[in-house]
């Protein structure tokens, strides 16, 4: 298709999944704030962190009809199982705290995000496989065209693979303080970012200049602000922990839900001039 073809297409993501989505990405963002700069103390926190998990969780089923016309039915589940999976990561601190700072949290914690972001890259490798088989059947049907390249595709599944392992490996306390696992904590988001920058054209399209640029900056600061793990000591300083783990991605979950206010802007925009 060509960015004449592409912008005409209608924007099929909904106002409920717009709106499921900033909820999500907001709660997420209060949550990790209160983490960094007042913690409770208390299960409040966790509470809201399984609370935005699952408000994303919604957003995408809310939108699954048009995903499996696009991506498949096997990309999908995968892709659902991921994101419900990541209130799982939350749920049993929201249930009782103290289970928070033991050896067998930390290792819960680390592998249960390591096997989401698994799940998440053998979706996108799912996806690879459709658009293979798309272009090998000659399909160019534009309500099932896979807009993203190859190249995109496979730097993101790459860079989520990676980032799987390296949480895998941080649930061993012996291989958690390792070069490696601080090597594999910068390259995964990193290729995940470039993947995401690589597809802006058309992001832009779908989602608004505006919405684009508050998701790039996002999510290369995201990739960035792992570089200084293995640069610094900061893994056994609480300040500095608190800070990049809670302070920064509070900021993150707040430009996504600031995102989402202008996706919504921007569908609307698109609709009156039809």
């Amino acid at each position: 298709m060509t960015k004449q073809e592409r912008a005409s297409e209608p924007i099929h993501v909904s106002k409920l999944s717009i709106a499921l989505g900033a909820m999500g990405f907001g709660l997420l963002s209060l949550a990790q704030s209160v983490f960094s700069w007042a913690p409770t103390g208390t299960r409040f926190e966790w509470v809201l962190m399984v609370l935005g998990s699952l408000s994303l969780a919604g957003a995408v089923l809310h939108h699954v009809d048009h995903h499996v016309r696009r991506f498949g039915v096997l990309a999908v589940v995968l892709i659902n199982v991921g994101v419900v999976g990541a209130a799982f990561v939350y749920l049993p601190y929201s249930l009782n705290l103290s289970l928070r700072g033991t050896e067998a949290g930390i290792r819960y914690t680390y592998s249960t995000w390591g096997v989401v972001w698994l799940i998440g890259s053998a979706a996108v490798f799912a996806v690879l496989a459709r658009k293979e088989t798309r272009l090998e059947h000659d399909d160019k049907t534009s309500e099932t065209e896979i807009h993203a390249s190859f190249f995109q595709l496979t730097t993101l599944a790459v860079g989520m693979l990676i980032y799987g392992i390296g949480f895998l490996l941080l649930g061993d306390p012996i291989a958690r303080d390792s070069r490696m696992v601080g090597a594999l904590s910068v390259v995964g988001p990193i290729l995940i970012a470039l993947a995401v920058i690589a597809h802006i054209e058309h992001l832009t399209l779908r989602i608004g200049k505006v919405a684009v640029i508050l998701t790039a900056v996002g999510i290369s600061l995201w990739g960035i602000k792992n570089l200084f793990r293995p640069l610094t000591d900061w893994f056994d300083n609480e300040l500095l922990n608190d800070f990049f783990v809670y302070g920064l991605q509070g900021v993150f979950y707040a430009m996504g839900a600031l995102a989402c206010v202008f996706v919504l802007a921007h569908k609307q925009a698109w609709a009156k001039a039809q």
